[in-house]
């Protein structure tokens, strides 16, 4: 949304494009300046269209004001018409790293909460300059150009698998938060001024010091929100080539895996063919953030090459004469260096994910999620596990009622057990890509 003197039906036209349906909405709220505009027109949008808006407070306990101001919040968002809920962050808080751990777990409440309440898009009020703080601070730690592409309008939740099916949108990009500020005195509204914001021990504060330093000696902020544009641009064409390559490269399997064909795959440009691999080592293992660049360069030589091996959280191998990407065993199932044995007890008429992979939902109590094991206790037809590659078979998905194997994913189905495999919905979502045009379960096998 571009800036201007009529903020508020900037922003009816942004969401009546981003948010068409009629379906509930929610908005990060914290009663500072820049969310309470947000909060302050997109109520009067929701009201207008007759959309249920949720404003979502996390109370993050870190100062002692902490829960006095989100319940001011909610009896501002109350009173705008919002449906307000107070979100806690309870518990030990890190002494080193806090910026970024609260920011994992205002993500993960959020997410959980839009979850809960059948919510798919989430409203976030990050300003042009928060964007232009955002893109110094990656250079400053040596990001590469994706890094500097910063904060995109639309973008698939950053948790994971909390964060599955929520979407966040940002309208006030092309807006600065003075311009906000105007706008909530001219309407004769107060919000809430967070004294961390002033707080030169947090680099963002240092960095918007030395940017508000910059702007008044002529510098304009709007270009590094220019070259943001201009990056997000080409991520985007990149994204899309990338899902383009994966319609005739990968072929998901329901039983966790993918089987990939080399050979067009190296048809691709090389920057397509490292980045189609890292999203799906990052959909395959589950993971909630992508692996180390060691571990992925690794990875996407071995793929290309055909040597097997463990890295980033899965293993690839030749076998059958086709080249195959599954979870590494040893994570599921524990090694020396690494303990496993990731093992469920699922609580009945409830979604739980296991392995950040499958989501797993059934009526029948005491059941246990686990992989199948070495021994395959349980399978007396190994032929069932005949289209699996070997070193897979041990970390299978596979539910078992007192010792009795119901269900494995991909493998065996059981009336009473629903087991959603959630790697493909991982890859569309890091690629922001329709599902519809991407890689399918049911796509025949590559050549």
């Amino acid at each position: 949304m571009r800036a201007g003197a009529d903020l508020p039906a900037r922003l009816n036209a942004w969401l009546d494009r981003h948010h068409p349906g009629p379906e509930p909405i929610a908005l990060g709220y914290s009663g500072g300046g820049d969310s309470h505009a947000l909060l302050c027109m997109a109520a009067n949008w929701a009201r207008a269209r007759g959309v249920e808006l949720h404003a979502l407070i996390i109370d993050h306990g870190l100062r002692p004001e902490s829960a006095a101001e989100a319940r001011q919040a909610r009896a501002a968002a109350r009173r705008l018409g919002a449906t307000p809920e107070i979100l806690c962050w309870s518990g030990d808080k890190p002494e080193a790293g806090l910026q970024a751990a609260a920011r994992q777990a205002r993500h993960i409440r959020l997410a959980q909460a839009c979850r809960s309440r059948g919510i798919g898009q989430l409203l976030l009020a990050h300003t042009g300059d928060d964007q232009a703080e955002t893109v110094w601070m990656r250079l400053q730690a040596g990001a590469g150009w994706r890094g500097c592409a910063s904060m995109a309008e639309r973008v698939a939740s950053p948790v994971w698998p909390e964060g599955r099916g929520v979407e966040i949108l940002r309208p006030l990009l092309d807006v600065r938060r003075a311009e906000l500020r105007d706008y909530l005195t001219i309407a004769g509204e107060r919000w809430i001024d967070d004294p961390s914001n002033q707080d030169i021990h947090y680099t963002r504060i240092r960095i918007r010091q030395r940017l508000d330093a910059l702007e008044a000696a002529g510098f304009v902020p709007e270009r590094l929100n220019g070259l943001v544009r201009d990056l997000g641009a080409i991520e985007r064409s990149e994204r899309l080539a990338v899902a383009t390559a994966a319609r005739d490269v990968v072929r998901f399997c329901p039983w966790g895996g993918a089987q990939l064909d080399v050979e067009r795959l190296m048809k691709a440009a090389p920057v397509i063919r490292r980045r189609l691999v890292e999203t799906l080592a990052l959909a395959i293992s589950g993971r909630g953030i992508p692996a180390r660049q060691s571990g992925l360069d690794r990875l996407v030589e071995r793929v290309l090459t055909g040597v097997s091996g463990n890295a980033a959280g899965v293993q690839s191998i030749r076998w059958r004469g086709g080249s195959w990407m599954f979870r590494d065993p040893g994570a599921v199932l524990g090694r020396v260096d690494l303990p496993g044995g990731k093992s469920l007890e699922v609580q009945p008429d409830t979604a739980q994910v296991w392995d950040g992979r499958y989501e797993i939902e059934t009526s029948v109590v005491n059941i246990i999620a686990e992989p199948l094991g070495k021994g395959y206790k349980g399978i007396e037809a190994r032929r069932d596990l005949d289209a699996i590659p070997g070193p897979a078979r041990t970390g299978l998905l596979t539910l078992r009622r007192q010792g009795e194997v119901l269900a494995i994913a991909g493998v065996r189905h059981h009336p009473d057990v629903r087991i959603v495999p959630l790697m493909e919905q991982r890859f569309d979502s890091r690629l922001q890509c329709d599902p519809a045009l991407g890689p399918g379960l049911d796509r025949p096998a590559p050549a």
